[in-house]
């Protein structure tokens, strides 16, 4: 068991320098640390327990306060995905538990390493009113964060994919713990300490699973953030004009094509604008450019053209890499929901809106915004001077 906690322990402490390491972050990654950080600590304090010469119910049948901060976590991370204005700390009330069992776990420790001694009856009570707690975490969060992930837009695709795993994971274990404390060990079904040291090693398994779908999700932000942000410096410029009226946003594409390099084409002249014709008809029917994890095998698979087709058609009849394609796409997007926004007469926040458009950098918007306006988004704003109220994700998907 050891070894699981040890390499449960390394994957999460990995995960978490992926997300503090990198400049690059969205306000609910700090949830998503908090939960890493929860998992690191529950596995070292198991792996302290299990490597002391302490006694055989402290071992093995002591619950960890930590149990109680996963669903609360989860939970507060869900929503902040779903909406960027919730503060967690709205919520402060749903750590309490997990603070309270932090006291009296530590006491138990302290205890017994001051007394000596087992101090059952206090261990018992602490794991009687614990388990019941941590059953229901368990199996309500992971409820409410599935249902809460099920409405997220098609652009957060890749965060409603990782809650509804991690959620799953904690459901099962979940249920498992219920059935093992209120029918098999009452009913004396199997051996309840064998079945209890199973499920554990079940639990810090997943652990190391949960981890590992992190560190999945997170590289996979990394490279989209990295193929992103190497194309900001070639992306071909717009061309805005400022009408007398500042909330008006002309836009006039610039027809000016990036020098590619040559490359033997397969395709005749015909074809390719063909390919073209329904990329650009299926990015305006649905959008595809919002989904930040858009890749060339995405749009291969959905538009049901060949990759390599997709790359000769922009390379060559457009003069565009993918990446400055799709990038057009989300900047007129962004241009557009401010002009809604400005007759509407509601303030932006113009990240969120750059998240809304399929960005998924806060970095690489911003060099694309003054590259295609000439402008940083707090200049343009500024520039644009719309009154009103702030922008909300509501706000904007009811202007469609």
């Amino acid at each position: 068991m050891n070894y699981i906690i040890i390499i449960g322990a390394f994957q999460s402490l990995v995960a978490l320098w992926l997300f503090v390491a990198h400049r690059q972050k969205r306000p609910a990654d700090t949830l998503l640390n908090w939960i890493l950080l929860c998992i690191f600590t529950h596995l070292c304090i198991k792996f302290t327990i299990f490597a002391a010469d302490g006694h055989h119910d402290i071992k093995t049948a002591f619950n960890t306060f930590i149990d109680l901060a996963y669903g609360p976590l989860l939970w507060m991370y869900t929503s902040k995905i779903s909406n960027s204005r919730y503060q967690p700390m709205q919520h402060w009330y749903l750590l309490v538990p997990t603070l309270l069992a932090c006291i009296f776990y530590f006491s138990i420790l302290l205890y017994l390493v001051a007394d000596g001694t087992h101090p059952a009856q206090l261990l018992n009570g602490y794991n009687q009113v614990t388990a019941h707690a941590i059953n229901l975490f368990n199996i309500l969060f992971p409820v409410l964060c599935l249902k809460k992930a099920a409405r997220l837009p098609q652009f957060w695709r890749s965060e409603r994919r990782l809650i509804q795993k991690i959620a799953v994971i904690w459901l099962g274990l979940g249920i498992l713990s219920f059935l093992l404390t209120y029918i098999i060990t009452p009913l004396e079904l199997f051996n309840a300490d064998t079945l209890n040291i199973t499920i554990r090693i079940i639990a810090y398994s997943l652990m190391v699973v949960i981890s590992l779908f992190i560190i999945r999700y997170r590289l996979a932000r990394l490279a989209g953030e990295t193929a992103a942000a190497a194309t900001v410096a070639a992306a071909p410029a717009f061309v805005e004009e400022m009408a007398a009226e500042p909330a008006i946003i002309n836009e006039e594409e610039n027809t000016a094509t990036l020098p590619l390099a040559a490359k033997r084409t397969v395709l005749t002249s015909q074809q390719q604008t063909e390919v073209t014709e329904k990329l650009v008809a299926l990015m305006e029917k649905k959008k595809t450019y919002t989904d930040p994890d858009l890749t060339l095998e995405k749009l291969a698979a959905e538009s049901q053209i060949p990759r390599h087709h997709i790359s000769e058609a922009l390379n060559h009849h457009l003069g565009k890499t993918f990446y400055q394609f799709i990038n057009d796409f989300r900047m007129k997007e962004v241009l557009h929901l401010l002009d809604k926004c400005k007759k509407q007469q509601i303030t932006p926040g113009i990240l969120s809106l750059a998240f809304e458009a399929g960005f998924n950098s806060k970095s690489t918007f911003n060099q694309y915004f003054k590259k295609a306006t000439g402008y940083t988004p707090s200049e343009y704003l500024k520039k644009a001077n719309a009154p009103g109220k702030h922008y909300t994700s509501s706000t904007i998907l009811a202007l469609e």
